[in-house]
């Protein structure tokens, strides 16, 4: 009689298991779905230590925007194919415009996340995420 149960004991564990690791698998999907910015479709545009942006865009709608802040202070910011970058910086390192595209699709891998900065001029871009979950 003990040795019925011994198996249907491993029987048993083995289900356990494979309900926990079922569990486990749709949580992270759904984790994984729901962290993604698939419906950010804006950006704001911010100057200086202002709280309120310069521009709002649409990431649908093709176009480069100029900055130009006196002084020879100019920053070419261009959105195109739903993501946006700085296209071109009057600043000394141009590092800004390294950082590259940043989209609903890629800024979670990106170093610096949702923002593009240029710190010499003074413009920051952010992905308009907390509205659009």
């Amino acid at each position: 009689m003990n040795e019925d149960k011994a198996p249907l004991m491993k029987r048993k564990d083995v289900w356990i298991i494979l309900a926990v690791l079922l569990v486990a698998v749709v949580g992270m999907t759904v984790v994984w779905l729901s962290g993604r910015g698939a419906n950010v479709s804006r950006a704001r545009i911010f100057l200086g230590s202002g709280s309120e942006p310069y521009q709002v865009v649409n990431l649908n709608e093709d176009q480069v925007i100029e900055i130009d802040q006196g002084s020879g202070v100019v920053n070419h910011i261009e959105v195109k194919d739903g993501a946006i970058r700085m296209l071109d910086s009057t600043c000394p390192d141009k590092r800004c415009v390294y950082q590259g595209e940043m989209s609903a699709e890629n800024y979670e891998q990106r170093a610096m996340r949702h923002w593009i900065v240029c710190l010499p001029n003074q413009v920051t871009i952010e992905l308009a995420l907390e509205e659009e979950r």
